[in-house]
């Protein structure tokens, strides 16, 4: 699962990075990203070019009757996206990247719920493989633009916190994800793999961030300080 990340990014940084228009509007940083919050993602346009747009995270397939369903809806799993109805048409033609700092699991504890956060050892960005949809309220007649993140197994790091983690995918790998023309389904779903576990690491952080409220940058700072100060990641190109 993955049910809080962070993007603080440079916007017009990551938008270079992943060769894309940056938003009409740029967002605040966020560090404490719940279900349910507009987010940034990647995606294919209309003209055929890349374009970084906000979304609302919790995917709403066409055919749902209100907004409730993307509560549900923001992961999808891995073994399932291509069949499942929630997710099958947007896998088909509506696929995502969503630009990551890093993100939080909750690991059990004597003491509680301990929140970790994990981003690139390299600091910098993560792209989650995504799905998006395009939903008009039948009650107001609005346009939603929402999206999910895809899951997978954990690798051996996430493992010992939980037994799920996003799909992150490689660069080489953008184009054939977000080509609406790629039907290769075997294709696509072979690229839903768990990441090496030596591109992450992982680290306690406050328990604060059980909190969606608690969003400040203090929220990727290691609860241990003889982990060292972190710094904010930065967009690369490679």
């Amino acid at each position: 699962m993955c049910g809080r990340f962070a993007q603080c990014f440079d916007v017009q940084a990551t938008a270079d990075w992943l060769e894309a228009e940056p938003p009409a509007e740029v967002p605040s940083a966020r560090y404490n990203i719940a279900p349910g919050s507009p987010i940034l993602a990647c995606r294919l346009g209309a003209d055929g070019q890349r374009e970084l747009a906000a979304f609302h995270w919790g995917l709403l397939p066409s055919w749902a009757k209100d907004r409730k369903l993307g509560f549900k809806n923001f992961n999808a799993r891995a073994e399932t996206v291509a069949e499942k109805p929630s997710f099958r048409a947007a896998f088909r033609q509506r696929r995502c990247l969503i630009p990551v700092d890093a993100f939080y699991e909750w690991k059990t504890s004597p003491g509680g719920k301990q929140p970790i956060a994990f981003h690139r050892r390299d600091e910098q960005v993560m792209s989650f493989a995504g799905l998006w949809e395009h939903w008009i309220d039948p009650a107001s007649g609005e346009t939603i633009e929402s999206a999910s993140i895809i899951v997978t197994q954990a690798n051996a790091l996430i493992e010992a916190v939980h037994d799920r983690m996003p799909v992150i995918l490689d660069s080489e790998h953008w184009a054939p994800w977000l080509d609406p023309g790629n039907q290769d389904k075997a294709g696509l779903t072979a690229l839903l793999q768990p990441c090496p576990e030596d591109l992450l690491l992982g680290y306690p952080v406050d328990r604060a961030v059980g909190n969606p409220r608690f969003d400040r940058p203090d929220c990727l700072m290691p609860k241990d300080p003889r982990l060292g100060e972190r710094t904010q990641p930065a967009a690369s190109a490679s």
